[in-house]
């Protein structure tokens, strides 16, 4: 039986991205023995706080914890950044020893780092390795070629870390296609050096067959959901503005879903009581992925307004389920959607509330249009979309050809 030694800082998710357990799941199915090492952050408000904590049957997973997380949370946002960057140094040592102890009882053919953490311990463990032993680079994305274009020198400097772990050698890079163009990222950071990249989305599991089209209610009430972390940089009150564009209109008839959880909440709630929206926006909090889902197959609208690029899963799955997507056109977002084509897309330097609010009022009205950009939606979900067992199915086939 091959053997896989997977090293991250990364724990398994239910409410959120499903590709960190996926991945490893779909290597013990192949017929691998997986080793999972994590290192889990438990920190107040981060992205586990409202997570269970999961052990897949197929897996070997040996879990330790990131260093001091009620200090991490009790700082303002700079002291804790800069323990936050101290305690990541920590957790590639705890990967490393752990990995190293591992290796005195086994022999991997494949050593796979997942993202900074995960690459930087993988390579501290390198001149423990056997010299056939593949080594594989995963990322998930990355938001460094924005900071490349915009020349924010000071935060490229703070991810010298992930600068490095992309620098570093290995037989198999894997950066997700998010939109936040990764592979410009590399491109960049490796320069002349040789490597080899799989650029790939991520995969969408086919939707239910109960997926209603929209404006399809007995009441006529439209309705909007999104669904994200509740931080800063993905932007939730943009979407709350435009509820509140769409009541200043005259529109009363409709509400939206805010689903997830996050330090932005609190703040959030009291945009939403300051505009009189508390009739209209109905905060859901973290839901397992087929709750989510649930509530996709039934909505009218999805929001995404991102800082970033948008085309995270999502805006894959709301893709996947025929949805009217809202979104803003950064990074490598309008390769997926074109205004009034297969959703609403608008330039993210200059937002117009109103201006959005109008198009979603015409297209709740003007059904030839409607069904326009639906069928459109429907194109891109079959010419573009992977399943989840495609897309995996792939890296494990580059994997085993390494």
């Amino acid at each position: 039986m091959k053997k896989i030694l997977f090293l991250s800082a990364l724990d398994f998710k239910e409410k959120s991205i499903q590709v960190i357990r996926k991945t490893p799941e779909t290597y013990a199915k192949a017929g691998w023995q997986v080793d999972y090492v994590v290192v889990r952050d438990n920190v107040e408000n981060g992205n586990y706080f409202y997570e269970e904590q999961i052990n897949p049957s197929s897996l070997n997973v040996y879990r330790a914890y990131w260093p001091f997380p009620k200090l991490r949370s009790r700082f303002g946002r700079y002291i804790g950044l800069l323990l936050s960057k101290l305690a990541s140094i920590i957790v590639v040592l705890k990967l490393f020893l752990r990995a190293k102890q591992l290796l005195r009882s086994n022999d991997y053919e494949v050593v796979y780092g997942y993202e900074l953490q995960g690459v930087l311990a993988m390579n501290l463990l390198k001149v423990f390795l056997p010299k056939e032993t593949k080594l594989v680079s995963r990322f998930q994305g990355t938001f460094l070629n924005e900071m490349f274009e915009n020349k924010q020198y000071a935060r490229i400097l703070f991810n010298f870390d992930l600068v490095l772990a992309i620098r570093l050698n290995s037989d198999l890079l894997i950066m997700t296609n998010d939109g936040t163009q990764g592979n410009k990222a590399v491109e960049k950071i490796k320069g002349k050096k040789p490597y080899k990249m799989m650029f790939w989305p991520n995969g969408v599991d086919i939707m239910p067959t109960s997926t209603k089209a929209p404006f399809n209610k007995v009441d006529g009430k439209i309705t909007f959901m999104s669904v994200s972390r509740l931080v800063g940089w993905k932007r939730v009150e943009r979407n709350i503005e435009i509820m509140r564009a769409l009541k200043n209109l005259g529109v009363l008839n409709f509400v939206y879903y805010i689903i997830g959880e996050g330090d932005q909440r609190p703040t959030l709630e009291k945009i939403v009581n300051d505009y009189g929206l508390h009739e209209q926006v109905v905060f859901v909090g973290a839901l397992k992925h087929q709750h989510v889902i649930s509530y996709l197959i039934n909505t009218d609208f999805f929001l995404s307004m991102y800082d970033s690029s948008n085309v995270g899963n999502p805006l894959l799955e709301a893709i996947r389920a025929n949805r009217i997507i809202v979104t803003l056109d950064n990074g490598d977002t309008a390769d997926w959607i074109t205004h009034k084509e297969n959703g609403l897309i608008y330039d993210h330097k200059r937002i117009d509330n109103n201006a959005i609010a109008k198009d979603i009022i015409e297209l709740s009205k003007n059904k030839e249009l409607l069904i326009y950009i639906q069928e459109n939606v429907k194109e891109t979900e079959e010419n573009k979309l992977w399943t989840w067992q495609e897309r995996l199915d792939k890296e494990v086939e580059a994997v085993n050809n390494l």
